[in-house]
């Protein structure tokens, strides 16, 4: 219940910046442009919001160096799109696939990538930018530059009164590692999102002729973010079943506002708000909000909308399939094995903790815990695929041990390791020889995670009467047992020189692969 309260401060901010962004918008429509001011400005606050949530002064003003020069670059191309669709359609594709290539260069390429794409999601929400000529080029970079402000404004002051989330820390981020053939992962992610984005243009243009941006939509959805191919599916099922929800959502609302009714753009905002909310809860409320939302404006314009939203569902369908065709056979990530490298490196993090722990090293115990805690975050943005699955297995009466428990195990150490961060004072030497003995077999689930060769693991060894026997190093040996039980043991060792358990901890780096930056895995 406390997690569907959580973003509501959040959800608050956002709004508050739309309500801001649609106001400044809206005087400029009153100055003559058209409504496509108000809907580009809108669209890219509502992403740009979410993008920039807790980001730093570095980041906000790479922001504000990046977003209106794509603005500008992306307003030719939806003017392509209008008029020429297939050189428009071939200059997106590999305008988003750049985007997501540059991720290979590290952190900041990758922040100013996930800037470069926002522009490209409004474009196909607003084709055509307002103006004409080359004061188009004018209108999208002011457009661009109202969401940025808005954003700025609404976020730096909730942070100042501290109301809504922070991002959580990040470590820093080196290149990606290279997968197998020479590709780095950020390649592989740059020919998906091109061949889906492109096979959606297509098929797109062939099926819904007047809708072909519903199935472009999709495509850069489900594609976006993309980590391994059980990713994909989750987020396309969610997509689609989100959209035909909003279409009973969107039946509903038929004819209760007449056309022209203010009132309509009310509802529309609070619509966006509750969904801002909700997305963090399941994507598909937000698809089902975006087909409701779909539905008023239609109303608002005087258009008959259920029989094309009808259509909605066969359009996202369609970029659905173009998204998982794409992730499935072009340099495809398995999501078993982005899980086990995320896995490794949260094993890794532990090990650091535990070794801090026992050394009596304050300050590199509140990194090491950091380090952690950022590591449970990456673990936990791929849970939800793992999860459906597990459901999935369980309905068939299927109860062997699944990834999906391992995750959850994992995830779940987070409070004993602040538990153990929080002690006061040194460990004694009854609780310091249980922590070694805890940190070999972190070692033994890194070796098993590599399926290297190395000694099983071991129950801890029960504290003396009298010692105190602190219950979080029990609950995370518990987690530990809950890896075994998924992955196995290591294999036998071989014979020859055994290594102490804090040396094996910092040698095996065998499963601690290279982090490669938030959605790009």
């Amino acid at each position: 219940m406390r997690s569907i309260f959580r973003g509501i401060p959040d959800a608050a901010v956002t709004s508050a910046a739309l309500l801001l962004a649609f106001g400044c918008a809206v005087l400029l429509k009153d100055s003559g442009l058209d409504d496509s001011i108000v809907v580009l400005t809108v669209a890219l606050t509502l992403t740009l919001a979410r993008v920039q949530r807790g980001a730093s002064p570095r980041r906000r003003l790479l922001g504000l160096a990046v977003l209106p020069v794509v603005a500008v670059a992306t307003s030719g191309v939806g003017w392509l799109l209008f008029h020429h669709l297939a050189v428009g359609g071939t200059l997106f594709a590999l305008g988003v696939g750049a985007a997501v290539w540059v991720r290979r260069f590290g952190p900041v390429a990758a922040a100013a990538g996930t800037l470069a794409t926002l522009p490209f999601v409004a474009v196909l929400i607003t084709p055509v930018p307002p103006g004409s000529g080359g004061a188009r080029l004018l209108w999208a970079a002011v457009a661009a530059l109202i969401a940025f402000l808005s954003v700025a404004v609404c976020q730096l002051a909730a942070a100042r009164a501290g109301i809504g989330r922070s991002a959580p820390p990040v470590a820093p981020v080196p290149r990606p590692p290279r997968a197998a053939g020479g590709w780095a992962v950020s390649d592989r992610m740059a020919c998906q999102m091109a061949v889906a984005l492109g096979a959606a243009f297509l098929l797109g243009r062939l099926a819904f002729p007047d809708h072909w941006s519903w199935t472009v939509l999709t495509a850069f959805i489900v594609s976006s973010g993309n980590r391994g191919r059980g990713d994909v599916v989750h987020k396309s099922v969610l997509r689609i079943g989100g959209a035909a929800a909003g279409v009973v959502a969107a039946t509903l609302l038929a004819g209760v506002f007449p056309p022209g009714d203010t009132s309509s753009i009310a509802v529309i905002l609070a619509v966006l708000a509750v969904a801002s909310w909700l997305r963090g809860l399941s994507y598909a409320y937000w698809a089902a909000a975006m087909t409701a939302v779909l539905s008023l404006l239609y109303g608002y314009y005087g258009l008959s909308g259920t029989d094309v939203l009808l259509t909605r569902i066969e359009a996202v369908a369609v970029g659905a399939l173009a998204g998982v065709g794409a992730a499935w056979f072009v340099l495809p990530v398995r999501s078993g094995d982005v899980a086990r490298r995320r896995t490794a490196d949260a094993l890794a993090a532990l090990t650091d903790v535990l070794s801090a722990f026992r050394g009596q090293e304050a300050g590199q115990l509140v990194a090491a815990r950091a380090r952690f805690d950022d590591s449970l975050v990456r673990l936990g943005e791929i849970a939800a695929p793992f999860r459906a699955h597990r459901g999935l297995v369980r309905l068939l009466r299927r109860t062997a041990p699944h990834p999906a428990d391992a995750i959850d195990a994992l995830i779940g150490c987070a409070g004993p390791v602040g538990d153990l961060a929080a002690l006061p004072g040194p460990p004694g030497p009854d609780l310091a020889a249980r922590a070694k003995a805890l940190t070999a077999n972190v070692v033994a689930a890194r070796r098993a995670l590599g399926r290297r060769p190395g000694p099983p693991r071991h129950p801890l060894p029960t504290a003396p009467d009298g010692a105190p026997a602190h219950p979080a190093l029990d609950r995370v040996d518990a987690a530990l047992r809950c890896l075994t039980a998924v992955h196995g043991d290591p294999p036998p060792a071989e014979p020859g020189p055994r290594d102490g358990g804090d040396q094996t901890a910092r040698q095996d780096t065998g499963t601690r692969s290279q982090p490669v930056g938030r959605g790009s895995s």
